[in-house]
């Protein structure tokens, strides 16, 4: 039998020297066979004293090595899982950049097809709608073509100028008007926002772009007049563009049509988007200038988005028509159908302007340049005979009518004058003057002429009689302040 001792002492043996091979294990088995078989009787009577502190050690030792191999095996196996992870998403990498960078189309949110980021993919399209062109969309289509690499979009200083700006303080929404192309004179404009369109394709855009200090602009198109064959098309647009052209069919524009579809940059297939708007529908276009977002409402009800991130563009308002119809454009001047943009006043400026209008002609007060004007031209200096200028002609004394000033533009009725009695062949008064000039002509040879004296001076302009006016200026007058000076005496009496 074993003791206790020979029993922790061949333990530890077994587990310095490592895991023992087949045939020591069956020999330890036969080894220990007889400890256990010892043992087993004393299961009746005998109570197995406590574990002592080696064989703890033993125990933990066990259970250390056991976990340190399964931690190893994992870190292999994560290790492996790793590497081919990092090494997939490289060759994905590789892939997408050598073979995709090409003939990819940018999709919407909705995942339907938008503008074409592929110049191939753009050829072959345009090819297959040439071939289904007839001759005049064919010319028309080249023409824009042409006119768009001439002058390529926001190529334009469009932003807001001061001038537009001190405007739009001034005049509120009023700023705002449509300005129709004189090359192309398809459509007439009246009272600003009313426009008619005749019998060709034809648009007109806005004098201004659509501000950006807001978070949101809004304004709302009515169709007054519309037949079924002609087509409108409501959207934005920047500067150039083929006015001759919809907006939608070129770079940098976005509509909504009269047929329901939409079209963004697209010349050739418009996308379903909404519903149809016939005469007397409103169709409304909203733009947040944050995100560069552009949406459309039909009689108040708003549509879905139907573009992101227009953010550096400046877009102006722009109706088109390919036939006769009327269109009344709402900038925030009336109400809006949309109620959202009703009560949160998203018109694209107040329906006042802020800042007072320049002063009415005749007001001087409260002008110091105008006030000292008016003084000026009140007295007048006459500064040299030299260069003065005398009345030809005798001064008459005593005319009638009004007294007025030399600045004066009035229109009060003036005396009227009757004009002498003309001679003609042929008349009773003829024969009469011929009888009478002899007497005339001898009544005159026999008076002498009057004594007449040259004045010392000249008066000026504007005044008769025995006035008489120095032409020399009075070394004691003060002289006359200047402008700066002016401000500054004012500035020192407030």
């Amino acid at each position: 039998m074993f003791s206790r001792d020979d029993l922790v002492t061949t333990l530890t043996t077994s587990l310095i020297q490592g895991t023992p091979a087949p045939s020591s294990q069956s020999s330890i088995h036969r080894r220990f066979g007889s400890f256990q078989q010892a043992t087993e009787p004393v299961n009746h009577g005998y109570r197995p004293s406590r574990v002592s502190a080696s064989e703890k050690s033993i125990m933990f030792s066990l259970g250390g090595n056991v976990g340190s191999t399964g931690k190893g095996i994992l870190i292999g196996i994560l290790s492996a899982l790793g590497s081919a992870g990092i090494a997939i998403i490289v060759l994905s990498l590789v892939f997408f950049l050598r073979y995709t960078h090409r003939g990819r189309i940018i999709l919407d949110r909705l995942g339907r097809p938008g503008e074409y980021d592929d110049e191939q993919a753009f050829a072959r399209e345009e090819a297959e709608a040439l071939e289904s062109m007839d001759e005049l969309q064919q010319a028309e289509y080249m023409r824009a073509k042409a006119f768009i690499q001439a002058n390529p979009p926001e190529s334009a200083q469009t932003d807001i100028s001061l001038s537009q700006f001190l405007a739009i303080q001034e005049k509120g929404v009023s700023a705002w008007e449509f300005e129709p192309e004189l090359e192309i004179a398809n459509c007439f404009v009246e009272a600003r926002t009313e426009i008619e369109f005749f019998d060709s394709e034809c648009s007109v855009q806005s004098n201004l772009p659509v501000p950006k200090q807001n978070e949101v602009y809004y304004w709302e198109a009515k169709i007054y007049d519309k037949p079924e064959t002609s087509l409108i098309s409501i959207g934005m647009t920047t500067k150039p563009y083929p006015l001759f052209r919809l907006p939608g069919f070129h770079k940098t524009s976005i509509s909504y049509q009269s047929t329901g579809h939409r079209r963004h940059n697209q010349p050739f297939t418009p996308t379903l988007y909404g519903p149809e708007f016939v005469q007397g529908d409103v169709v409304g276009v909203g733009y947040r200038p944050r995100s560069g977002t552009i949406f459309f409402t039909r009689n108040g009800k708003k549509l879905e988005d139907v573009a992101h991130g227009l953010k550096s563009q400046n877009f102006f308002p722009t109706v088109g028509a390919n036939g006769p119809c009327t269109v009344h454009v709402n900038f925030g001047q009336l109400g809006f159908v949309f109620i959202e943009a009703n009560v949160k006043k998203w018109g694209l400026a107040p329906m006042t302007g802020s800042l007072a209008p320049p002063p009415p002609y005749g007001s001087e007060q409260g002008s110091i340049l105008l006030e000292t004007g008016r003084e000026n031209s009140q007295t007048p200096q006459w500064w040299g005979s030299a260069h003065s200028r005398t009345r030809s002609g005798t001064i008459r004394l005593g005319q009638g009518g009004p007294v007025r000033s030399p600045t004066d533009i009035s229109l009060a009725p003036l005396p009227h004058i009757s004009p002498p009695h003309d001679v003609g062949e042929g008349t009773s008064n003829s024969a009469q003057a011929g009888e009478n000039d002899s007497d005339v002509d001898a009544a005159i040879l026999d008076q002498p002429p009057p004594e007449y004296s040259s004045p010392a001076t000249s008066p000026p302009n504007g005044q008769s009689g025995d006035a008489r006016i120095d032409i020399h200026p009075d070394p004691n007058d003060p002289p006359i302040p200047s402008y700066d000076a002016a401000v500054l005496q004012q500035q020192q009496q407030v």
